[in-house]
């Protein structure tokens, strides 16, 4: 007989593990540090042979988005890592290849955007994007109403009551006529809309113009957490209504207002909180792990730990496929139905 913690290990070395989100590569070119992903990195928390021990098998990988000089180098620097180490990278354009990375034993990166903003407001420049790899994109990272905008307003960032927040989402102004175009030029293309970080009049007008899944990456729930980069139970539902995925994350910030209370097991309350409202079917993971950050910014702080939060999972009462639904499953359902 298997204890909980044998049980966990088992699933969690079987399973396919998806992080939808990580902001490594971004953070390392802004902050002037390496953004070498092949070697291992104790100073950090992502590094692919350490995320490779802890059974992940692909993420998302933040790769720019506000700045078009800059975010053609991260895409750069990441595709000359991939050519290099190609015992240890797998780039994803296709879920075929993150299914090719766990049988591989490889971290297969798939390459986001956080933001429109490099766009500089050229749809072309979304092609040649997607030309370079990038199959992800969030429709705007809380920026509002530039020359660029996606969104007609940006997003507020803050704790609040749900009635002040009602009151921030009649101020807000959704996607301005270039954010409508991206969203449906994205579907297009196949590339997949994630609403994090979108205000919540755009957010409801990216799920009502997406004629594909919309995922939101990384936040959490709001009634868990009032801050406004955390999701109410309407749009939980109104995201997986589109046949989507709500990504819960580890960033403090918003898995406990009071970050003492950011640990694994409040991760765990978001996750089943969310499961409760839609079902395991609509639920997923987004670290937003990144060099960037202290220890303290996030509730789970290495990769070795991850396994940890399969258990405590399993302790909740998830059974073994609601696990292997949150931890990639789902992942593979949606990017098929998206990037292909």
């Amino acid at each position: 007989m298997y204890g909980l913690a044998e049980t966990a290990r088992a699933i969690h070395d079987t399973a396919v593990l998806i992080d939808g989100h990580n902001d490594q590569l971004y953070a390392a070119e802004y902050h002037g540090r390496t953004s070498d992903l092949t070697r291992a990195n104790r100073s950090i928390n992502t590094d692919a042979p350490r995320l490779i021990r802890a059974g992940v098998n692909a993420t998302f990988f933040m790769a720019g988005g506000f700045h078009l000089d800059r975010s053609l180098t991260i895409i750069e620097r990441a595709l000359e890592q991939i050519v290099r180490r190609p015992d240890l990278l797998l780039h994803v354009t296709k879920v075929a290849h993150i299914r090719a990375a766990a049988r591989a034993g490889k971290l297969g990166m798939v390459l986001s955007l956080e933001s429109c903003d490099a766009l500089m407001g050229r749809i072309e420049i979304l092609h040649t994007f997607h030309r370079l790899g990038v199959r992800v994109c969030t429709a705007t990272y809380n920026q509002g109403g530039g020359a660029f905008a996606t969104q007609g307003s940006s997003t507020p960032t803050r704790y609040c009551s749900l009635q002040e927040r009602a009151a921030l989402r009649r101020r807000a102004k959704g996607l301005t006529s270039f954010g409508r175009e991206v969203v449906r030029e994205m579907n297009a293309l196949g590339i997949l809309v994630d609403v994090s970080h979108s205000n919540d009049a755009t957010l409801e007008d990216v799920l009502s113009l997406s004629g594909k899944p919309v995922v939101a990456t990384h936040g959490c729930v709001f009634a868990l957490c009032p801050h406004t980069r955390c999701s109410t139970d309407g749009h939980i539902r109104a995201i997986a209504a589109t046949g989507g995925l709500f990504g819960v994350t580890f960033w403090s910030s918003f898995v406990a207002k009071r970050p003492a209370r950011a640990t694994i097991e409040r991760v765990v309350d978001h996750l089943a909180y969310a499961s409760e409202l839609v079902g395991t079917d609509h639920v997923a993971i987004g670290s937003d792990w990144g060099v960037a950050f202290t220890p303290g910014d996030v509730a789970i702080r290495r990769p070795s730990d991850l396994v940890k939060l399969t258990e405590a999972m399993l302790r909740r009462g998830f059974t073994e496929q609601d696990v292997r639904r949150i931890w990639g499953g789902n992942y593979l359902r949606v990017l098929a139905a998206t990037i292909g």
